[in-house]
């Protein structure tokens, strides 16, 4: 049976792969092996990381970097996505037996979302991983499907920004779906490293909690925001209709790409919220109602 011993993270340094890397050398399980560009300004890293210079444009760099791990996993950001072809590429060719590429958020197998412009770069990796489990068996993959994040800081303002008292209510605002925090999303890591055999080959989904907009505008006025609220309302059947337009039009902007999101994991059917989970499996606990809370006060307070 193979078993993780050696992990490399690519992305160790951002906002998911930060606590990616301490959760996994708090289980003290695995070599961990942080992945950065050649030249990139010098970085405070974890104590316990070792840390390789490469080049991401080129395999041969990668593959080099890569030779003795035994997984990989990517954090890389949006705008980086496509730059993993490499990583896949190399990690194959050095034997990796694992691959969590950076997928993280919406069902990407949902048919609609996987028509949006912004996901098929993510989809053009995973579909590259699978042929390379046709071709070399010894490699596997695994994506990690959260819907959206959830912290005290902009993850939640992107869904109600209760330190602001602003929010644009989607839909109504009661439709359910999926958030997680960058601590399970860490252990779903973990989990899926620890349980090869259950996560080969298939996207995990997980959950911190299962929510709306209402509720959270709802417990911030409980903690005392009381009054002074911006509340719009929209459609995202409408932001999908402007969204495509506009990208149609050669508008790549933020603000697009944030109307695709929102209907994405808003949208009612759009792969926002996993009736089934795979939080057992991979260890993780999940938010009681006080911790939601105590997550919305927190960022009340920043």
């Amino acid at each position: 049976m193979t078993v993780i011993k050696s992990v490399a993270v690519v992305g160790g340094t951002g906002k998911i792969g930060r606590p990616i890397v301490a959760r996994l050398l708090a289980t003290n399980l695995f070599t961990v092996t942080i992945l950065t560009r050649d030249g990139s300004p010098q970085r405070q890293f974890p104590a316990g990381a070792i840390v390789k210079q490469v080049d991401y444009d080129s395999p041969q760099s990668l593959e080099a970097a890569l030779q003795g791990q035994d997984g990989l996993v990517s954090a890389m950001a949006f705008e980086a996505i496509q730059v993993q072809k490499n990583l896949v590429e190399a990690a194959v060719n050095a034997g990796v037996r694992r691959m969590i590429p950076s997928e993280y958020g919406n069902d990407t197998l949902n048919p609609k979302l996987a028509a949006f412009p912004i996901y098929q770069p993510k989809i053009a990796i995973r579909e590259l991983c699978e042929r390379k489990v046709a071709e070399q068996p010894s490699f596997s993959w695994t994506t990690i499907q959260n819907a959206s994040f959830l912290g005290p800081d902009w993850t939640l303002d992107f869904i109600v920004d209760v330190k602001e008292r602003k929010c644009d209510v989607k839909d109504g605002g009661d439709v359910l779906f999926c958030a997680t925090t960058y601590d399970d999303i860490s252990q779903a890591v973990v989990g899926i490293l620890t349980h090869l055999d259950k996560t080969a080959n298939r996207p995990v989904r997980v959950s911190s909690v299962n929510t709306t907009q209402n509720e959270l505008i709802t417990i911030a006025k409980e903690l005392g925001a009381t009054d002074g609220w911006n509340i719009t309302h929209s459609s995202t059947e409408n932001l999908e209709a402007e969204a495509l337009r506009r990208w149609k039009e050669g508008d790549l902007s933020e603000e697009v790409i944030t109307m695709f999101i929102n209907r994405a994991f808003i949208g009612k059917g759009w792969g926002g919220y996993f009736p089934i989970r795979d939080n057992d499996l991979l260890g993780i606990n999940g938010l009681e109602k006080d911790e939601l809370k105590a997550i919305v006060k927190l960022a009340m307070d920043r």
